[in-house]
């Protein structure tokens, strides 16, 4: 039995009078890495008070800075008497901030914020 082109396994006939069928992938798993949805980040912006605006002893509203080598307070800066500038309260909302004393940057939920007593750090060696 000699084999033709018509007889082949691809061809659309087999010996046995069945025709082949195609495998269909879905474009998807082609090998295209899946990309999720990221949530960007609102980064708000928060006006910080600088080191001499602030006075060792008071109570300040703010974060502590997350540099361990740091640990100093990063105080709100509250806006002026009679302006109608409202901070509104949104959920969780992070909030990047540099520190005014060691200069990093880093992200801060705004809901953590509490009030913390301004201590000036002594340079120990």
């Amino acid at each position: 039995m000699t084999k033709t082109v018509g007889d082949a396994v691809g061809s659309p006939k087999f010996s046995s009078g069945e025709r082949s069928m195609a495998i269909k992938r879905p474009n998807k798993s082609r090998g295209t890495p899946s990309r999720k949805p990221v949530t960007s980040v609102t980064v708000r912006h928060v006006d910080v008070r600088s080191k001499p605006q602030m006075v060792p002893g008071n109570r300040y509203v703010g974060w502590v800075c997350k540099n361990r080598s740091c640990g100093a307070l990063i105080a709100i800066a509250l806006p002026p008497a009679g302006s109608k500038v409202v901070m509104p309260e949104l959920q969780d909302q992070l909030t990047a901030i540099k520190c005014p004393h060691c200069g990093d940057e880093d992200l801060y939920r705004w809901s953590t914020r509490s009030e913390h007593e301004y201590t000036v750090k002594s340079a120990e060696s």
